[in-house]
C-alpha cells in the first residue's frame, strides 16, 4: 500500500512550499487536513468511514477470486480476466487484481487508524456512544483481515508511503490470527455496550474467520489429499452462538455489505452485473443467446429439482429476479446464519457426529421447504453441496474447491490452481514497483 497516499477518501491537502505570491498559495475551507479526523466530533464518521472502505474493498477482491472459482466465468472482451478463469492466479501484471490491490491496502490502513484514533477517544471520553464507535471499528478490522487471509497468498502491511516488507505466504496465517484478536475485541465491546445487533455480527465474523483459519492450515503450503473437512471448535460455538443471537435456528439472515450511488460502489456489481464480462458459471446455471441467465441448473440431490438456496443467493446477488440484469450496487453477504449451521454441522461431521451435522443441515434445508437429509448421500458429499449453493458469491468458494479437490474444468494443465493447489491472489505490480523490498531497490 505505499503507492497509496489517500485515506479512506479523504483526500489530505499538505501545505505547499511556494511562495507567498504564488496563485497555488490559498487557503482552501473545504481542504480536511489529517488532524482532523482525529478530532473527537469526527468519531462516528471514521468508522463510518472505515466500513466504506473495506465494503469497497470487498467488492474489488472478490470478483478476480471469484472467477478464478467455478461460481463465474469470463464472457466478455478483457483477457485478464481470461487468465483468470484459466487458473493462471500468481501473475502480479493480471489488470483486475492489480485493481484490487490498492482498495485492500487502503481499507486495511483505515481500519487500523479507525481502531487506533477510537482507542485514544474511548480512553479520555469513555461514552456509550463512544465505545459503540469502537467496537465498529474493532469489527471492520477484524473483517478486512479476515478477508485478507482468506483470499491472498501474500500481502505487505505498508503506512501510507512508508513501505512494510511482505509477510511472506507461511504467515499469512498470522493475518486471519489477527482478524480474530479484532473480533475479540469488538465482541467484549458490544456486549460492553449492549448492542446485540453488533455482538451477533461480530460473533458471526468471528466464527467465519476461525473456520477460514482451520481451512488455511488444510492447502497451505499447498492442498492436503483427503476429505476437506475441517473441524474448528471454536468456530461451532461461535457459530451457535450467533444464531442464538439472531433469533433461533429458523433465522434466516445476512449479514450484508451495502452500496449505493452515494456512498461506495460495489465493482464486482459492476463488471458483472452491468457490463456483463462476467457470469454465473454454466455448473450453477444455463443462459440464453444473449448471454443472460434464464434458468437454474444446478440441482438439489435430494428432490432433484431446481435448488431453491442456490436461487436466493443469486437473487440477493442480483439484488432481483435471478434472471435479471442484475443491481450494479447490490448488496454482498459477509456472512449468514446458514454460514452458521455449515460450520455447525462441518465440525460436527469432522468428530463423527453425524447426528449433529444433521440437525445443522436440516435447519438450513428447513429454510427453503425442502425434504429433511436423512442419509440419501454421502455427509460428504451433503456437505459440499450446501456450503455450494448457500455460500455462492461470499469470497469462500475457491479455498473449498481446494481442500474438496474440485478442479474447474475450465483451469488449464499448466496453471497455477492446477500446478499449485492452494494459491491465492499475489501481491501485484503497483505494490512490487512501489516497495523497496519487493522493486529491487532496497530499503
Amino acid at each position: 500500500m505505499s503507492n497509496v497516499i489517500k485515506r479512506s477518501g479523504i483526500v489530505l491537502a499538505g501545505a505547499l512550499a511556494l511562495g507567498a505570491c504564488d496563485i497555488l498559495d490559498v487557503n482552501n475551507p473545504n481542504n480536511l487536513v489529517e488532524e482532523s479526523i482525529r478530532q473527537e466530533a469526527a468519531a462516528s464518521a471514521v468508522a463510518n468511514g472505515s466500513l466504506a472502505r473495506v465494503s469497497r474493498a470487498v467488492g474489488f477482491i472478490w470478483q478476480p477470486y471469484e472467477v478464478i472459482s467455478d461460481d463465474f466465468y469470463w464472457i466478455g472482451s478483457r483477457d485478464a480476466w481470461l487468465a483468470l478463469d484459466n487458473g493462471y492466479i500468481a501473475d502480479p501484471n493480471n489488470e483486475f487484481a492489480d485493481a484490487a490491490f490498492p482498495p485492500l491496502g487502503d481499507a486495511r490502513w483505515l481500519a487500523d487508524e479507525a481502531v487506533e484514533i477510537l482507542t485514544e477517544h474511548v480512553a479520555k471520553t469513555p461514552t456509550t456512544k463512544m465505545k459503540t464507535d469502537l467496537a465498529r471499528a474493532q469489527m471492520y478490522a477484524g473483517m478486512i483481515y479476515m478477508v485478507i487471509g482468506e483470499v491472498q497468498e501474500d500481502f505487505a502491511f505498508s503506512d501510507k508511503t512508508e513501505t512494510g516488507k511482505p509477510i511472506g505466504p507461511a504467515q499469512m496465517s498470522t493475518v486471519l490470527d489477527k482478524s480474530i484478536q479484532y473480533l475479540d475485541a469488538a465482541i467484549t465491546g458490544a456486549k460492553a455496550v449492549g448492542s446485540k445487533d453488533l455482538e451477533m455480527k461480530g460473533t458471526m465474523l468471528r466464527a467465519r474467520a476461525k473456520h477460514s483459519r482451520a481451512i488455511w492450515d488444510q492447502i497451505n503450503p499447498t492442498a492436503k489429499a483427503g476429505t476437506g473437512v475441517v473441524g474448528s471448535a471454536g468456530a461451532a460455538t461461535d457459530a451457535v452462538a450467533a444464531i442464538g443471537l439472531a433469533g433461533g435456528v429458523t433465522a434466516d439472515i445476512n449479514f450484508d455489505l451495502t452500496f449505493s450511488a452515494t456512498t461506495v460502489g460495489n465493482d464486482m456489481g459492476g463488471w458483472i452485473n452491468d457490463r456483463k464480462e462476467n457470469q454465473v458459471d454454466l455448473s450453477l446455471v444455463t443462459i440464453n443467446a444473449a448471454k443472460d441467465v434464464d434458468a437454474i441448473k444446478i440441482l438439489d440431490p435430494i428432490t432433484n429439482a431446481a435448488d431453491p438456496a442456490f436461487k436466493k443467493r443469486l437473487e440477493h446477488f442480483r439484488a432481483g429476479p435471478f434472471n435479471s440484469k442484475g443491481n450494479q450496487y447490490a448488496p454482498l453477504a459477509i456472512a449468514s446464519t446458514r454460514l452458521m449451521h455449515l460450520i455447525a454441522a462441518e465440525d460436527a461431521l469432522s468428530k463423527g457426529d453425524n447426528a449433529g451435522f444433521t440437525t445443522h443441515v436440516n435447519h438450513v434445508r428447513a429454510m427453503d421447504g425442502l425434504t429433511p437429509y436423512s442419509g440419501q448421500i454421502p455427509a460428504l458429499d451433503m456437505l459440499k453441496h450446501e456450503r455450494r449453493v448457500n455460500t455462492f458469491v461470499m469470497g469462500l468458494r475457491l479455498a473449498d474447491m481446494y481442500r474438496f479437490g474440485i478442479k474447474d474444468a475450465k483451469w488449464q494443465g499448466g496453471s497455477d490452481a492446477i500446478k499449485t493447489p492452494g494459491m491465492m491472489l499475489p501481491i501485484t505490480i503497483i505494490e512490487i514497483r512501489a516497495n523497496c523490498y519487493l522493486n529491487g531497490a532496497g530499503c
